[in-house]
C-alpha cells in the first residue's frame, strides 16, 4: 500500500477511492465478504453473546448473498426484503434497557445489513462502511486484549495494517479477471 494512513478520515478517503473503482456487483461483493470475515474472525465471541438462532440467522442472510452473488447477480428485491425481514428479528440487544450492548455483535449485525443494503444501492459508501467495520471489529478487540494499544495507535497496529492491505488485495483482484467460485469467499484469509 503506497498511501499512509494514519487515521480514520484518511483510511476511508483511501478505500472509498478504491471502492469507486469497481462496480456495483463487485462491491457487493466486497462488502459480504467483509462481513463474512467480521462474522468469522468474532465467531467465538458471537457464540457466547447470540442465541443459536439469531446466529444462524446472521449467518443465512449471508449465505444467502454470497449464493446469489456467486451465480452472477444482486439479489432481487423479493429476497432482499425477506433478507431483511429475517434480519429484523435478530435481537440487537437495544430492546433492553438495562443490558449492556455488546459492541461486537452491535459491529457485526450493522456489517450484515449494511451488505443487505449495499446489494439494494450502487451506492460506494455502503461497502466502505463494512469494510470499517472490520476495522471497528479490531479496534475494540485490541482495546480489550492488548494493555499497550491505544485509538491514536491504530493504524500502526499490524493487525490493522494487515487488515487493511488484506481489502486492499480483494479490491485489486475484484478490479482484474476473477471467476464466481466458491473460494471467493475466503480469498485472502
Amino acid at each position: 500500500m503506497n498511501k499512509t494512513i494514519n487515521d480514520m478520515d484518511d483510511q476511508y478517503e483511501f478505500m472509498t477511492k478504491q471502492l469507486r473503482m469497481l462496480r456495483h456487483f463487485e462491491r457487493c461483493l466486497f462488502a459480504v465478504w467483509c462481513a463474512d470475515r467480521l462474522l468469522i474472525s468474532h465467531a467465538d465471541h458471537l457464540i457466547k453473546n447470540l442465541s443459536q438462532s439469531d446466529l444462524r440467522t446472521l449467518q443465512d442472510i449471508l449465505n444467502d448473498i454470497w449464493d446469489s452473488l456467486l451465480n452472477g447477480v444482486i439479489p432481487e428485491k423479493d429476497q432482499l426484503n425477506a433478507l431483511d425481514m429475517d434480519f429484523m428479528e435478530v435481537d440487537d440487544g437495544w430492546a433492553d434497557p438495562m443490558r449492556d450492548v455488546d459492541p461486537i455483535i452491535s459491529i457485526v449485525q450493522q456489517s450484515i445489513g449494511m451488505c443487505i443494503l449495499c446489494c439494494r444501492r450502487n451506492d460506494v459508501g455502503l461497502s466502505q462502511d463494512v469494510a470499517q467495520s472490520v476495522i471497528d471489529g479490531l479496534d475494540c478487540k485490541l482495546e480489550k486484549d492488548d494493555p499497550g494499544y491505544t485509538p491514536e495507535t491504530l493504524f500502526e497496529h499490524p493487525q490493522i495494517q494487515y487488515e487493511l492491505e488484506t481489502q486492499l488485495a480483494m479490491i485489486k483482484n475484484l478490479k482484474g479477471e476473477y471467476e464466481l467460485v466458491p473460494n471467493l469467499r475466503t480469498m485472502f484469509r
